[in-house]
Parts: structure tokens; C-alpha cells; sequence
């Protein structure tokens, strides 16, 4: 059992009339070795030991015995006590050294669980990105697939028209025999043809038209650009029955001015007195 050193020094201080230096160097690393708590949990053999000669030099020098008996006895009071102060110090640094090594991996593990968690995010916007990107292509090839339908579907509706590609667009004619000679009113043959173009705009309201009029030579110009642009708005207004918005088409009077044939023969005179119908886009 360790005998506190102030109880050492009390006694010591009851039983003698004077001071011994070696002895009061012991009493105080001593006390300070008995007071330190990392000393007396590593070293309590040390400890045990040093408080052993400290007691036989405290009574060496109490009976007043032979000087060098105190001394000897105070100085190995005082080793072992250094010796168990060195081990409080080493297990104050070993504990440092074991927290620091604790701090180290606890950082070691929160940077790996930082990483780890980088990856994941990483991993993560990667995945949403390549899903994007698929959607992407997904809708582009659904739009490329629909453009095409489009494409095909407006061919083959050009194609039940008869219509023909010019450097102005889709160009579908309408013959003289579809009005009588010097009239504007349309014939029943060109109802079929009249109900198809409708049908076609309904389809297409991007779509606009160009009805233009024409005759032959034959006549006065005054009287040819009139009849021209009466035929027009005759294709108008029955296309404008058949559901067609009338803001969508324009008519115009050409008269002679744009054969397509000679007007020296019948055959040719024939083919001048036409209306074309142009098909073309909004804008």
C-alpha cells in the first residue's frame, strides 16, 4: 500500500529538528510520482519500491543514524521513482501516439467513406446521363422515323393529285375541259380531284396555295385576265366549301402571259387555257 508523501513528510518533519537535502529531493519526486496518474496505473512496482526506501530513509534519519544510510536510502528512493515517472511519460506517449493513430484511420475511413461516396454520385450521374442520352436517341429516332412518314405520305398524296415537282413546287394543273369555253364555272369532273386537294390541306395546315389562271391568245388581254382570275376564284371557292381556310390561298389572273405551248395550233391553245394550283409551305 502507497503511503501518501504528505503523510511522509509530516512525519519526518514531527521526528526531526533539521532538514536533509538528499532526503527532501526524494520527498518531492516522490510526490511527484505518487500524484501523477499515468505513473502509478504503468508503474506501481516502481512506485511501491521507491516508497519502501523513502520510508527506510525517513526512519534511517529519524534515529539518527549513520548520514550515508540516508543517503543511500534517499537515492534510491529517488531512482525508483524517476524510473516509474519515465514509465508515466512513455505511457503518456504511447497513449498520444495509440490517439493519434486513432484520429489518423478515423480521417482514413471518413476520406474513404468521402470517395465512396464520390463514386457512388459519380457512378450515379453516369448512369442518369447514359438513360438521358438513350431517351435522346430514342426520341430523335422516333422524330427522324415520323419526318420520313411524313415525307411518304405526302409523296403518295402528291402522286393521287398528279401532281408534278417544279423549280416553284408541287404543281397540279387543271385542264380547260373541266370549265365551258368562256366560263368560270367548274365542271362536276373536277369535284374528285378539288375533294382530294381539301382532303390533302386538312392534312397539311402548313400547307398554302397558288391558283393561277391562264388562257390562251385568243381575245383581248383585258378579257383573258378577268376570265383567268374568275377560274381561279372559282378553284377557291369550291376548295373554301370543302373546309379549306380561305386565308391559306391566293388567286391570281395571268392571262396569256404564261403559255406553256404555242398558241399557233389548237393542241397548244388548248394546254395554255389551264389553272394551276402551286403547293407550297407557310411562309
Amino acid at each position: 500500500m502507497l503511503v501518501p508523501a504528505s503523510a511522509l513528510l509530516l512525519a519526518a518533519c514531527a521526528s526531526t529538528p533539521a532538514n536533509n537535502p538528499a532526503l527532501d529531493e526524494a520527498r518531492a519526486i516522490y510526490s511527484r510520482a505518487a500524484s501523477d496518474a499515468d505513473t502509478v496505473r504503468s508503474a506501481p512496482v516502481d512506485l511501491r519500491q521507491a516508497e519502501q526506501a523513502l520510508q527506510q530513509a525517513e526512519a534511517a534519519f529519524r534515529d539518527g543514524k549513520d548520514p550515508q544510510d540516508v543517503a543511500h536510502y534517499a537515492q534510491l528512493a529517488r531512482q525508483r521513482a524517476a524510473t516509474a515517472l519515465q514509465s508515466g511519460d512513455i505511457a503518456r506517449a504511447e497513449q498520444s501516439v495509440a490517439a493519434a493513430g486513432a484520429e489518423r484511420n478515423r480521417i482514413l475511413m471518413a476520406a474513404r467513406s468521402q470517395e465512396a461516396e464520390q463514386a457512388r454520385m459519380q457512378a450515379q450521374s453516369a448512369r442518369t446521363q447514359a438513360e438521358l442520352a438513350r431517351e435522346q436517341a430514342a426520341r430523335q429516332g422516333a422524330s427522324a422515323q415520323a419526318a420520313q412518314d411524313r415525307v411518304a405520305r405526302l409523296q403518295q398524296e402528291m402522286a393521287e393529285l398528279q401532281a408534278k415537282q417544279t423549280d416553284r413546287g408541287m404543281v397540279l394543273t387543271l385542264g380547260d375541259v373541266l370549265f365551258d369555253t368562256g366560263r368560270a364555272e367548274l365542271k362536276p369532273g373536277a369535284f374528285a380531284t378539288l375533294d382530294r386537294l381539301a382532303a390533302f390541306m386538312r392534312d397539311n395546315p402548313e400547307r398554302r396555295l397558288d391558283v393561277e389562271g391562264h388562257t390562251d391568245s385568243v381575245g383581248s388581254d383585258t378579257l383573258n385576265v378577268a376570265l383567268s382570275q374568275q377560274r381561279a376564284e372559282s378553284v377557291r371557292a369550291a376548295l373554301v366549301q370543302r373546309g379549306v381556310d380561305g386565308a391559306r390561298i391566293e388567286t391570281k389572273g395571268l392571262g396569256k402571259a404564261v403559255p406553256v405551248a404555242s398558241n399557233a395550233s389548237a393542241e397548244g391553245r388548248q394546254r395554255n387555257r389551264r389553272v394551276e394550283i402551286v403547293i407550297g409551305s407557310a411562309g
